[in-house]
Protein backbone atom coordinates (compact mmCIF):
# COMPACT_ATOMS: atom_id res chain seq x y z
CA UNK A 1 0.00 0.00 0.00
CA UNK A 2 1.18 3.34 -0.92
CA UNK A 3 2.12 5.41 1.72
CA UNK A 4 1.50 8.70 0.10
CA UNK A 5 -1.99 9.95 0.45
CA UNK A 6 -3.56 13.00 -1.04
CA UNK A 7 -5.17 14.89 1.44
CA UNK A 8 -7.36 17.62 0.34
CA UNK A 9 -6.66 21.56 1.18
CA UNK A 10 -8.58 23.19 3.94
CA UNK A 11 -8.23 26.49 5.45
CA UNK A 12 -5.57 26.71 8.09
CA UNK A 13 -6.52 25.83 11.57
CA UNK A 14 -5.67 22.49 12.95
CA UNK A 15 -5.23 21.84 16.57
CA UNK A 16 -4.15 19.11 17.45
CA UNK A 17 -3.73 20.83 19.59
CA UNK A 18 -1.99 19.06 22.59
CA UNK A 19 0.42 18.38 24.69
CA UNK A 20 0.79 16.57 22.53
CA UNK A 21 3.67 13.67 22.94
CA UNK A 22 4.53 14.53 26.60
CA UNK A 23 3.87 10.51 27.29
CA UNK A 24 0.17 11.44 26.17
CA UNK A 25 1.64 11.40 22.74
CA UNK A 26 3.84 8.80 23.51
CA UNK A 27 1.66 5.96 22.13
CA UNK A 28 0.82 7.86 18.58
CA UNK A 29 4.25 7.92 18.18
CA UNK A 30 5.42 4.37 19.41
CA UNK A 31 4.51 3.52 16.03
CA UNK A 32 6.35 0.86 14.09
CA UNK A 33 4.90 2.11 11.20
CA UNK A 34 0.99 3.50 10.57
CA UNK A 35 -0.89 2.25 7.35
CA UNK A 36 -2.75 5.14 5.46
CA UNK A 37 -6.55 4.03 4.23
CA UNK A 38 -7.22 3.66 1.19
CA UNK A 39 -8.03 6.54 -1.18
CA UNK A 40 -11.50 7.53 -1.93
CA UNK A 41 -12.93 6.41 -4.95
CA UNK A 42 -10.87 3.25 -5.24
CA UNK A 43 -12.55 2.63 -1.39
CA UNK A 44 -15.54 3.44 -2.85
CA UNK A 45 -15.74 0.46 -5.51
CA UNK A 46 -13.97 -1.97 -3.60
CA UNK A 47 -16.90 -1.92 -0.82
CA UNK A 48 -19.53 -1.89 -3.63
CA UNK A 49 -17.97 -4.99 -5.03
CA UNK A 50 -17.53 -6.49 -1.44
CA UNK A 51 -21.21 -5.64 -0.55
CA UNK A 52 -22.43 -6.62 -3.82
CA UNK A 53 -20.49 -10.46 -3.57
CA UNK A 54 -22.20 -10.51 -0.06
CA UNK A 55 -25.30 -10.58 -1.53
CA UNK A 56 -24.79 -12.75 -3.86
CA UNK A 57 -23.71 -15.28 -1.64
CA UNK A 58 -25.54 -17.48 0.69
CA UNK A 59 -25.14 -15.65 4.36
CA UNK A 60 -23.63 -18.84 5.50
CA UNK A 61 -20.83 -19.44 3.03
CA UNK A 62 -20.12 -15.73 2.62
CA UNK A 63 -19.86 -15.69 6.64
CA UNK A 64 -17.14 -18.51 6.68
CA UNK A 65 -15.18 -16.94 3.41
CA UNK A 66 -15.15 -13.91 5.31
CA UNK A 67 -13.56 -15.44 8.16
CA UNK A 68 -10.97 -17.11 6.26
CA UNK A 69 -9.74 -13.61 4.87
CA UNK A 70 -9.08 -11.94 8.50
CA UNK A 71 -5.68 -12.41 9.80
CA UNK A 72 -6.41 -14.26 13.38
CA UNK A 73 -3.92 -11.56 14.84
CA UNK A 74 -6.01 -8.76 14.11
CA UNK A 75 -9.23 -10.08 15.82
CA UNK A 76 -10.11 -9.32 19.33
CA UNK A 77 -11.69 -11.16 21.83
CA UNK A 78 -13.79 -10.37 24.96
CA UNK A 79 -11.34 -9.68 27.35
CA UNK A 80 -8.36 -10.69 25.57
CA UNK A 81 -5.37 -8.13 24.85
CA UNK A 82 -5.49 -7.12 21.41
CA UNK A 83 -1.77 -7.75 19.47
CA UNK A 84 0.48 -4.90 18.58
CA UNK A 85 0.16 -5.40 14.77
CA UNK A 86 -4.20 -4.89 15.12
CA UNK A 87 -3.25 -1.46 17.68
CA UNK A 88 -1.02 -0.35 14.67
CA UNK A 89 -3.41 -1.29 12.16
CA UNK A 90 -6.59 0.26 14.92
CA UNK A 91 -4.09 3.71 15.54
CA UNK A 92 -3.54 4.61 11.71
CA UNK A 93 -7.40 4.66 11.26
CA UNK A 94 -8.04 7.22 14.26
CA UNK A 95 -5.01 9.21 13.55
CA UNK A 96 -7.11 10.09 10.22
CA UNK A 97 -10.01 10.45 11.95
CA UNK A 98 -8.67 12.96 14.62
CA UNK A 99 -7.21 14.75 11.61
CA UNK A 100 -10.25 14.87 9.25
CA UNK A 101 -11.96 16.31 12.54
CA UNK A 102 -9.40 18.80 13.07
CA UNK A 103 -9.52 20.16 9.60
CA UNK A 104 -13.17 20.03 10.25
CA UNK A 105 -12.68 22.12 13.12
CA UNK A 106 -10.14 24.61 10.87
CA UNK A 107 -13.10 24.88 8.42
CA UNK A 108 -16.29 25.15 10.81
CA UNK A 109 -15.00 26.86 13.94
CA UNK A 110 -15.89 23.79 15.75
CA UNK A 111 -15.47 20.22 14.97
CA UNK A 112 -18.81 19.49 13.18
CA UNK A 113 -21.10 22.08 10.99
CA UNK A 114 -22.72 24.50 13.38
CA UNK A 115 -26.57 24.56 14.44
CA UNK A 116 -26.97 28.39 13.59
CA UNK A 117 -25.05 27.90 10.25
CA UNK A 118 -26.46 24.90 8.97
CA UNK A 119 -30.09 24.07 11.10
CA UNK A 120 -31.06 21.95 8.30
CA UNK A 121 -28.33 19.27 9.09
CA UNK A 122 -30.17 19.14 12.69
CA UNK A 123 -33.28 17.37 14.13
CA UNK A 124 -35.92 18.74 16.31
CA UNK A 125 -33.82 17.16 19.18
CA UNK A 126 -30.39 18.89 17.87
CA UNK A 127 -29.25 15.67 16.40
CA UNK A 128 -27.43 15.80 13.58
CA UNK A 129 -29.58 13.60 10.76
CA UNK A 130 -26.46 11.67 9.41
CA UNK A 131 -23.55 10.83 11.25
CA UNK A 132 -20.45 12.85 12.32
CA UNK A 133 -18.33 10.15 10.45
CA UNK A 134 -20.45 11.57 7.01
CA UNK A 135 -19.93 15.24 7.74
CA UNK A 136 -15.42 14.72 7.83
CA UNK A 137 -15.71 12.84 4.55
CA UNK A 138 -14.32 15.62 2.30
CA UNK A 139 -10.80 15.58 5.16
CA UNK A 140 -10.82 11.77 4.36
CA UNK A 141 -10.34 12.42 0.66
CA UNK A 142 -13.80 11.24 0.31
CA UNK A 143 -15.34 14.75 -1.19
CA UNK A 144 -16.90 12.28 -4.12
CA UNK A 145 -18.88 10.21 -1.63
CA UNK A 146 -19.61 13.17 0.74
CA UNK A 147 -21.10 14.97 -2.71
CA UNK A 148 -23.79 11.98 -2.93
CA UNK A 149 -25.14 12.59 0.74
CA UNK A 150 -28.34 15.17 1.43
CA UNK A 151 -27.44 16.33 4.84
CA UNK A 152 -30.78 17.77 5.15
CA UNK A 153 -32.33 14.35 5.24
CA UNK A 154 -31.87 11.66 7.21
CA UNK A 155 -29.70 9.04 7.37
CA UNK A 156 -32.18 6.16 6.16
CA UNK A 157 -34.07 8.64 3.78
CA UNK A 158 -34.70 6.80 0.18
CA UNK A 159 -31.16 9.21 -0.83
CA UNK A 160 -29.18 8.85 1.83
CA UNK A 161 -29.86 4.79 2.89
CA UNK A 162 -28.13 3.31 -0.18
CA UNK A 163 -24.94 4.79 0.39
CA UNK A 164 -24.74 2.96 3.58
CA UNK A 165 -22.88 0.54 0.80
CA UNK A 166 -19.99 2.89 0.34
CA UNK A 167 -18.12 2.53 4.26
CA UNK A 168 -14.93 4.30 3.73
CA UNK A 169 -11.67 2.08 4.94
CA UNK A 170 -10.99 4.51 7.70
CA UNK A 171 -14.04 3.38 9.22
CA UNK A 172 -13.84 -0.67 9.79
CA UNK A 173 -11.72 -2.00 12.10
CA UNK A 174 -9.41 -4.95 10.96
CA UNK A 175 -11.56 -7.25 11.96
CA UNK A 176 -15.02 -5.96 10.44
CA UNK A 177 -16.56 -8.68 8.25
CA UNK A 178 -16.54 -8.29 4.50
CA UNK A 179 -19.01 -6.25 3.00
CA UNK A 180 -19.86 -5.08 6.35
CA UNK A 181 -21.46 -1.58 6.18
CA UNK A 182 -20.67 -0.93 10.18
CA UNK A 183 -18.14 0.45 12.09
CA UNK A 184 -16.74 0.14 16.06
CA UNK A 185 -15.81 3.91 15.75
CA UNK A 186 -17.91 5.59 17.72
CA UNK A 187 -17.92 8.86 19.93
CA UNK A 188 -19.46 9.22 23.14
CA UNK A 189 -22.96 11.24 22.96
CA UNK A 190 -23.66 13.74 25.80
CA UNK A 191 -25.18 17.19 26.59
CA UNK A 192 -24.51 20.55 27.35
CA UNK A 193 -24.85 21.57 31.12
CA UNK A 194 -22.72 23.63 33.56
CA UNK A 195 -19.55 22.97 34.82
CA UNK A 196 -18.44 23.13 38.59
CA UNK A 197 -17.29 26.86 38.10
CA UNK A 198 -20.61 27.30 36.92
CA UNK A 199 -20.25 27.77 33.53
CA UNK A 200 -21.49 26.32 30.58
CA UNK A 201 -19.93 23.25 29.38
CA UNK A 202 -20.08 19.69 27.20
CA UNK A 203 -20.45 16.42 29.14
CA UNK A 204 -18.32 14.94 26.19
CA UNK A 205 -16.53 16.49 23.00
CA UNK A 206 -19.57 15.31 21.18
CA UNK A 207 -23.43 16.68 22.99
CA UNK A 208 -26.05 17.32 21.47
CA UNK A 209 -27.20 20.68 19.88
CA UNK A 210 -24.11 23.01 19.30
CA UNK A 211 -20.87 21.32 18.73
CA UNK A 212 -17.57 22.04 20.57
CA UNK A 213 -14.72 23.94 20.07
CA UNK A 214 -11.24 23.12 21.56
CA UNK A 215 -11.70 26.27 23.64
CA UNK A 216 -14.60 24.08 25.53
CA UNK A 217 -11.97 21.46 26.08
CA UNK A 218 -10.63 23.37 29.27
CA UNK A 219 -9.30 19.93 30.94
CA UNK A 220 -6.73 20.08 27.97
CA UNK A 221 -6.49 17.85 24.42
CA UNK A 222 -4.43 15.38 25.31
CA UNK A 223 -6.47 14.47 28.41
CA UNK A 224 -9.90 14.03 26.77
CA UNK A 225 -11.01 11.49 24.58
CA UNK A 226 -12.81 11.67 21.55
CA UNK A 227 -13.15 8.53 19.29
CA UNK A 228 -12.94 5.04 20.83
CA UNK A 229 -13.07 1.45 19.56
CA UNK A 230 -15.73 -0.47 21.19
CA UNK A 231 -16.36 -4.37 20.65
CA UNK A 232 -17.88 -5.50 17.33
CA UNK A 233 -21.20 -5.78 19.56
CA UNK A 234 -21.89 -2.04 19.47
CA UNK A 235 -21.47 -1.82 15.67
CA UNK A 236 -23.60 0.58 13.94
CA UNK A 237 -24.13 1.79 10.30
CA UNK A 238 -21.46 4.20 10.04
CA UNK A 239 -24.15 6.77 8.59
CA UNK A 240 -26.11 6.56 11.44
CA UNK A 241 -26.43 9.37 13.62
CA UNK A 242 -26.03 9.33 17.43
CA UNK A 243 -23.16 7.87 19.84
CA UNK A 244 -22.29 5.64 22.96
CA UNK A 245 -24.08 7.27 26.17
CA UNK A 246 -21.88 8.65 28.71
CA UNK A 247 -23.64 7.51 31.94
CA UNK A 248 -22.12 4.07 32.40
CA UNK A 249 -19.06 3.96 29.95
CA UNK A 250 -17.81 0.64 30.93
CA UNK A 251 -20.39 -0.70 29.68
CA UNK A 252 -20.82 1.07 26.75
CA UNK A 253 -17.93 -0.76 25.58
CA UNK A 254 -19.43 -3.96 24.77
CA UNK A 255 -17.55 -7.05 23.74
CA UNK A 256 -14.28 -5.31 23.59
CA UNK A 257 -11.20 -6.71 24.47
CA UNK A 258 -9.23 -5.70 27.57
CA UNK A 259 -7.81 -2.76 26.07
CA UNK A 260 -9.81 0.16 24.49
CA UNK A 261 -8.20 2.31 21.66
CA UNK A 262 -8.86 5.82 21.71
CA UNK A 263 -8.31 8.83 20.31
CA UNK A 264 -7.57 11.98 22.16
CA UNK A 265 -8.66 15.23 21.17
CA UNK A 266 -5.22 16.13 20.52
CA UNK A 267 -5.24 14.25 17.87
CA UNK A 268 -2.68 11.16 19.94
CA UNK A 269 -3.96 7.82 20.02
CA UNK A 270 -3.62 5.79 23.20
CA UNK A 271 -5.11 1.86 24.31
CA UNK A 272 -6.41 2.40 27.68
CA UNK A 273 -6.98 -0.73 29.67
CA UNK A 274 -11.02 -1.48 30.02
CA UNK A 275 -11.13 -2.19 33.60
CA UNK A 276 -10.25 1.25 34.71
CA UNK A 277 -12.65 2.77 37.36
CA UNK A 278 -15.84 3.95 35.77
CA UNK A 279 -15.16 7.36 37.10
CA UNK A 280 -12.26 7.75 35.57
CA UNK A 281 -14.01 6.62 32.52
CA UNK A 282 -15.51 9.82 33.03
CA UNK A 283 -12.58 12.13 33.58
CA UNK A 284 -11.34 10.98 30.42
CA UNK A 285 -14.61 11.30 28.22
CA UNK A 286 -15.52 15.38 30.35
CA UNK A 287 -13.81 17.81 28.58
CA UNK A 288 -14.92 20.18 30.93
CA UNK A 289 -15.11 18.67 34.28
CA UNK A 290 -12.10 19.95 35.98
CA UNK A 291 -10.81 16.32 36.84
CA UNK A 292 -7.26 15.96 35.16
CA UNK A 293 -6.22 12.04 34.94
CA UNK A 294 -2.62 10.87 35.05
CA UNK A 295 -3.44 8.11 32.50
CA UNK A 296 0.22 6.39 32.65
CA UNK A 297 -0.99 3.82 35.17
CA UNK A 298 -3.96 2.98 32.48
CA UNK A 299 -1.94 3.00 29.76
CA UNK A 300 -1.17 0.18 27.51
CA UNK A 301 1.92 0.28 25.45
CA UNK A 302 2.02 -1.92 22.08
CA UNK A 303 5.67 -1.51 20.58
CA UNK A 304 8.53 -3.21 19.49
CA UNK A 305 10.46 0.08 19.42
CA UNK A 306 13.58 0.97 21.77
CA UNK A 307 13.18 4.30 24.60
CA UNK A 308 15.30 5.88 22.43
CA UNK A 309 13.63 5.58 19.38
CA UNK A 310 10.34 6.20 20.94
CA UNK A 311 11.40 9.51 22.54
CA UNK A 312 12.84 10.53 19.04
CA UNK A 313 9.03 10.06 17.48
CA UNK A 314 7.70 11.78 20.82
CA UNK A 315 9.82 14.69 20.39
CA UNK A 316 8.89 14.58 16.32
CA UNK A 317 4.94 14.61 17.17
CA UNK A 318 5.15 16.94 20.27
CA UNK A 319 6.26 19.86 17.42
CA UNK A 320 3.94 18.74 14.73
CA UNK A 321 1.07 19.49 17.40
CA UNK A 322 2.71 22.63 18.50
CA UNK A 323 2.75 23.77 14.62
CA UNK A 324 -1.06 22.64 14.76
CA UNK A 325 -1.72 24.36 18.39
CA UNK A 326 -0.36 27.59 16.85
CA UNK A 327 -2.41 27.43 13.56
CA UNK A 328 -5.38 26.85 15.48
CA UNK A 329 -4.97 30.21 17.14
CA UNK A 330 -3.47 32.23 14.33
CA UNK A 331 -4.95 30.34 11.44
CA UNK A 332 -2.11 29.92 9.80
CA UNK A 333 1.55 28.06 10.63
CA UNK A 334 3.97 30.40 11.91
CA UNK A 335 5.39 33.65 11.98
CA UNK A 336 2.06 34.96 11.90
CA UNK A 337 1.79 38.86 10.66
CA UNK A 338 1.87 39.83 14.35
CA UNK A 339 5.36 38.02 14.82
CA UNK A 340 6.67 39.73 11.77
CA UNK A 341 8.48 42.64 12.04
CA UNK A 342 8.64 45.14 8.78
CA UNK A 343 7.65 42.03 6.86
CA UNK A 344 10.20 39.44 8.53
CA UNK A 345 10.90 37.61 11.39
CA UNK A 346 12.87 38.45 14.07
CA UNK A 347 12.89 34.70 15.98
CA UNK A 348 12.53 31.62 14.49
CA UNK A 349 9.24 29.67 14.02
CA UNK A 350 10.86 27.49 16.70
CA UNK A 351 10.25 30.19 19.35
CA UNK A 352 6.88 30.95 18.61
CA UNK A 353 6.07 27.31 18.91
CA UNK A 354 7.29 27.58 22.97
CA UNK A 355 3.75 28.15 24.46
CA UNK A 356 2.44 25.25 22.44
CA UNK A 357 4.77 22.90 23.75
CA UNK A 358 4.19 23.91 27.39
CA UNK A 359 6.91 26.65 27.56
CA UNK A 360 5.30 30.02 28.08
CA UNK A 361 7.41 30.79 31.05
CA UNK A 362 10.83 30.73 28.43
CA UNK A 363 8.44 32.30 25.81
CA UNK A 364 7.82 35.53 27.67
CA UNK A 365 11.56 36.03 28.23
CA UNK A 366 11.86 36.96 24.33
CA UNK A 367 11.74 40.68 23.76
CA UNK A 368 9.67 39.67 20.37
CA UNK A 369 10.32 42.84 19.08
CA UNK A 370 13.99 42.63 18.78
CA UNK A 371 16.25 40.22 16.60
CA UNK A 372 17.28 36.88 17.65
CA UNK A 373 20.76 37.50 18.09
CA UNK A 374 19.78 41.11 20.19
CA UNK A 375 21.63 41.54 23.86
CA UNK A 376 18.24 40.20 25.23
CA UNK A 377 17.66 37.55 23.11
CA UNK A 378 21.22 36.04 22.62
CA UNK A 379 21.42 35.49 25.90
CA UNK A 380 18.35 32.94 25.48
CA UNK A 381 20.26 30.39 23.17
CA UNK A 382 21.59 28.42 25.78
CA UNK A 383 18.31 27.60 26.94
CA UNK A 384 17.03 25.51 23.99
CA UNK A 385 14.51 23.25 25.32
CA UNK A 386 15.53 19.26 24.83
CA UNK A 387 12.73 18.84 22.51
CA UNK A 388 14.70 20.71 19.27
CA UNK A 389 17.77 18.14 20.33
CA UNK A 390 17.90 15.68 17.69
CA UNK A 391 21.31 13.74 18.32
CA UNK A 392 24.75 15.42 18.36
CA UNK A 393 24.79 19.11 17.47
CA UNK A 394 27.56 21.65 17.23
CA UNK A 395 27.54 24.52 19.83
CA UNK A 396 24.88 24.19 22.69
CA UNK A 397 21.74 25.89 21.37
CA UNK A 398 21.87 24.79 18.03
CA UNK A 399 19.53 22.35 16.67
CA UNK A 400 19.26 20.11 13.30
CA UNK A 401 15.45 20.67 13.00
CA UNK A 402 14.33 23.26 10.32
CA UNK A 403 11.90 23.45 7.43
CA UNK A 404 13.06 24.23 3.40
CA UNK A 405 12.40 27.62 3.05
CA UNK A 406 11.95 29.89 -0.19
CA UNK A 407 10.57 30.34 -3.08
CA UNK A 408 7.97 27.72 -3.85
CA UNK A 409 7.97 26.06 -0.84
CA UNK A 410 5.38 26.12 2.29
CA UNK A 411 7.80 28.87 3.60
CA UNK A 412 8.38 31.11 1.33
CA UNK A 413 9.40 33.69 3.64
CA UNK A 414 6.98 36.29 5.02
CA UNK A 415 3.23 35.08 6.88
CA UNK A 416 3.29 31.10 7.48
CA UNK A 417 1.02 28.54 5.40
CA UNK A 418 -2.61 27.90 5.57
CA UNK A 419 -3.64 24.41 5.37
CA UNK A 420 -5.69 25.59 2.10
CA UNK A 421 -2.62 26.62 0.62
CA UNK A 422 -1.14 22.70 0.68
CA UNK A 423 -3.22 22.32 -2.45
CA UNK A 424 -0.79 18.81 -3.54
CA UNK A 425 -1.98 17.42 -0.22
CA UNK A 426 -0.39 17.66 2.97
CA UNK A 427 0.43 13.81 3.15
CA UNK A 428 2.27 14.49 0.02
CA UNK A 429 4.52 17.60 1.12
CA UNK A 430 7.51 17.98 3.54
CA UNK A 431 7.00 20.10 6.88
CA UNK A 432 9.97 20.17 8.50
CA UNK A 433 13.12 18.10 8.79
CA UNK A 434 16.38 16.65 10.44
CA UNK A 435 19.49 17.59 8.85
CA UNK A 436 22.53 16.67 9.08
CA UNK A 437 25.02 17.88 12.00
CA UNK A 438 26.79 20.74 10.06
CA UNK A 439 23.99 22.30 8.85
CA UNK A 440 22.40 23.02 12.39
CA UNK A 441 21.61 26.50 13.14
CA UNK A 442 21.04 28.38 16.57
CA UNK A 443 17.41 27.58 17.63
CA UNK A 444 16.14 31.17 17.84
CA UNK A 445 17.68 32.33 14.43
CA UNK A 446 15.34 32.74 11.71
CA UNK A 447 17.14 30.50 9.55
CA UNK A 448 15.70 27.39 7.49
CA UNK A 449 17.52 24.87 4.19
CA UNK A 450 17.51 26.65 1.49
CA UNK A 451 15.47 25.09 -1.28
CA UNK A 452 17.04 24.28 -4.51
CA UNK A 453 14.40 22.55 -7.02
CA UNK A 454 18.08 21.39 -9.39
CA UNK A 455 19.49 19.55 -6.42
CA UNK A 456 17.12 19.79 -3.00
CA UNK A 457 19.04 17.11 -0.89
CA UNK A 458 22.07 19.06 -0.66
CA UNK A 459 20.90 21.51 1.90
CA UNK A 460 20.77 19.20 4.25
CA UNK A 461 24.60 18.20 4.82
CA UNK A 462 26.21 15.16 4.94
CA UNK A 463 23.43 12.63 6.38
CA UNK A 464 24.88 9.40 7.57
CA UNK A 465 21.67 7.61 7.56
CA UNK A 466 19.95 6.28 4.40
CA UNK A 467 16.59 8.43 4.71
CA UNK A 468 15.96 11.65 5.80
CA UNK A 469 13.74 12.17 8.66
CA UNK A 470 10.94 14.14 7.66
CA UNK A 471 7.49 15.15 8.89
CA UNK A 472 4.87 15.71 6.74
CA UNK A 473 1.94 18.74 6.81
CA UNK A 474 -0.38 15.66 7.89
CA UNK A 475 1.49 14.85 10.97
CA UNK A 476 3.02 11.88 9.46
CA UNK A 477 6.82 10.76 10.12
CA UNK A 478 8.63 8.98 7.14
CA UNK A 479 11.68 8.42 6.05
CA UNK A 480 12.88 9.79 2.25
CA UNK A 481 15.07 7.51 0.99
CA UNK A 482 18.51 9.74 0.44
CA UNK A 483 18.95 8.67 -3.44
CA UNK A 484 15.70 9.59 -3.88
CA UNK A 485 15.53 11.45 -7.18
CA UNK A 486 16.01 15.42 -7.27
CA UNK A 487 12.68 15.82 -8.69
CA UNK A 488 10.56 13.79 -7.01
CA UNK A 489 12.54 15.79 -3.21
CA UNK A 490 11.42 18.63 -5.08
CA UNK A 491 7.95 17.67 -5.46
CA UNK A 492 7.66 16.39 -2.17
CA UNK A 493 8.90 19.93 -1.02
CA UNK A 494 7.09 22.23 -2.74
CA UNK A 495 2.97 22.51 -1.41
CA UNK A 496 1.55 23.40 -4.84
CA UNK A 497 3.13 22.76 -8.26
CA UNK A 498 1.15 20.32 -8.84
CA UNK A 499 3.33 17.24 -9.15
CA UNK A 500 1.89 14.58 -6.48
CA UNK A 501 4.37 11.44 -6.40
CA UNK A 502 3.49 8.01 -6.35
CA UNK A 503 6.71 6.83 -4.76
CA UNK A 504 6.00 4.84 -1.87
CA UNK A 505 7.32 6.37 2.10
CA UNK A 506 7.69 4.49 4.52
CA UNK A 507 7.56 5.40 8.15
CA UNK A 508 10.28 6.68 9.51
CA UNK A 509 12.07 4.59 12.34
CA UNK A 510 14.62 6.53 14.56
CA UNK A 511 18.04 4.36 13.86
Amino acid sequence: MSATRLLPAVPGNWNRCLSTFSLCLFLLLVSAGCQKPQSGDSTAEKDDSSASSAEQSPSKDSATAEEKTIDPKMVTKPGEPMTAERYQEVKAHLKDIGLALHYSHDKNRSFLPSQEEHPEYYDENGQLKVSWRVHILPFLSQKPLYDQFKLDEAWDSPANAPLAKKMPEVYRSPDTPIGSDKTRFRVFEGQWGKNSRGREAPSTIFPLGKPTQIRNILDGTSNTVMVVEAGPDKAVLWTQPGGLKDEHPTAEFGAAGRGIPVLLADGSTRCYKRDIDESKWKDLINPNDGNVVDDREYTIIHTTLKPGQIKVLQQLREIVMAFFNYADKYTRFPPADEHLVDGKPNLSWRVHLLPFMGQEALYQQFKLDEPWDSPHNKALIVKMPAIYQFGSAGKPGETRLMTFSGEKTPFPGGPGPRIRDITDGTSNTIFFVIAAAEKAVPWTKPEDLPFDPADPVKALGTLTTPVIPAVMMDGSTMGIPVNIPAKSLANLIQPADGNVITVDLLPYKPE
